[in-house]
């Protein structure tokens, strides 16, 4: 394990839970079908992907750029004052750090979402480096190109790279891209398929880099 590279949205921060609450009734009054199984469905998706999945799932009329936008504002009330860090993130990356265990976000959000989270939780001396969605041309997850750039930059071979993830759309990312997997169930997340993931984590709370190398080798 030479590297642990981790999604952000409903691992870093518990931002997942937060977007569910505020677009809730957004969703529901263009897409009066909208359900929690759709919730589900969307869990993981880039916002472009998202913008997609709305107007195939629904036949509605919905710009592109009037969808950003909407979410772009939606994005500034989650990420710069309702997310927490999740608990224990912090001690666990700077421990990483510190034992010469390379650490980096690969996350479907746009750049300047992840820019909003980095800041406010002063992230950047505990990452190696970040890749978003703008950084492979919008090929997001479960595409495996966002795990691949970040190996790539690491200059570390994918299969002795690990990647914390919370959806089943991510989880296939990182299983494509020939990484070992860490399902992170944050309390939101139970309806998430993660199966297929190498071990199941239940938050960042006293976890070590000893520990999270004795789940991969069980």
């Amino acid at each position: 394990m030479r590297a642990v590279i981790f999604d952000m949205d409903g691992v870093i921060v518990n931002s997942e839970a937060q977007w569910k609450s505020l677009e809730a009734a957004y969703f529901r009054e263009l897409a009066p079908s909208w359900t929690t199984a759709h919730d589900e469905r969307a869990v993981g998706l880039g916002v472009e992907d998202l913008h997609r999945f709305l107007v195939k799932e629904f036949d509605i009329e919905l710009s592109k750029r009037d969808f950003l936008d909407h979410c772009d504002l939606t994005a500034r009330k989650v990420y710069e004052q309702n997310v927490d860090c999740a608990e224990g993130f912090l001690d666990l990356a700077r421990e990483l750090k510190h034992k010469g265990v390379a650490t980096a976000i690969a996350s479907s959000s746009p750049a300047h979402w992840i820019k909003m989270v980095v800041d406010r939780f002063a992230l950047t001396p505990l990452l190696d480096t970040i890749v978003s969605a703008d950084d492979v041309g919008g090929q997001t997850k479960p595409l495996p190109d966002i795990y691949l750039e970040a190996a790539s930059r690491l200059k570390i071979p994918t299969v002795e790279c690990l990647a914390i993830e919370d959806s089943s759309i991510g989880v296939l990312a990182a299983k494509r891209a020939g990484m070992k997997i860490a399902a992170y169930r944050n309390g939101t997340n139970d309806a998430q398929d993660l199966s297929i993931a190498d071990f199941e984590l239940g938050g960042f709370s006293g976890l070590s880099v000893e520990k999270l190398a004795a789940h991969l080798r069980r």
